[in-house]
């Protein structure tokens, strides 16, 4: 009989998260485009601080549990979406506000296959704090402008901010599209 353990910290819990580039994780991938986040493995160490690997086997590891779990993780979130008099989709705001790594659920392939359907091809991305999310419609016209200050107030005054920088959802993941600006 063969019996499989996994335990917590032998590398099974590290996810591929959205964190900022600087201060630089021992071991990243970069975002096409990006100039201020990086792709990272990393776990929660407690009270909101994250612990990154340095092992590639970890953060390989972590992108086959990313394209396994996506879906679950998505079902852990609360989502709010927002739509127009018309019932069009304006936005989602997507919260975890006990999961220091919501960002992970960005480069999950559910996330896309679950967004595509509803805010088309090629969605934005708005990652101004590590526990919020917020996603556009790209076909939209933009973010609208009193949204933009709101995301911008939010990334100043967070705790764990991870970026001013809008991202393109595609099937691959996420890709530098712009940055949040007055």
């Amino acid at each position: 009989m063969l019996t499989v353990v996994v335990c917590s910290g032998d590398g099974f819990d590290w996810r591929v998260t959205v964190v900022p580039s600087f201060p630089e994780p021992p071991l990243y991938e970069s975002i096409r485009g990006s100039r201020s986040v990086v792709l990272a493995a990393a776990r929660d160490s407690g009270y909101g601080e994250l612990k990154f690997s340095s092992a590639r086997s970890d953060f390989q590891r972590a992108k086959i549990i990313a394209e396994k779990m996506g879906g679950e993780w998505l079902k852990s979130v609360k989502m709010e979406i927002h739509r127009d008099k018309n019932r069009v989709i304006e936005s989602v705001v997507i919260t975890a506000s006990d999961d220091p790594l919501l960002p992970r659920i960005t480069i999950a392939p559910a996330f896309y296959d679950y967004f595509e359907p509803l805010l088309g091809a090629g969605f934005y991305v708005v990652i101004p704090e590590r526990q919020l999310l917020v996603l556009y419609p790209r076909l939209a016209g933009g973010i609208p402008a009193k949204e933009t200050s709101a995301l911008l107030e939010t990334y100043r005054m967070a705790t764990y901010p991870v970026s001013r920088e809008v991202f393109r959802s595609e099937r691959g993941g996420l890709v530098a599209a712009g940055i949040l600006e007055e």
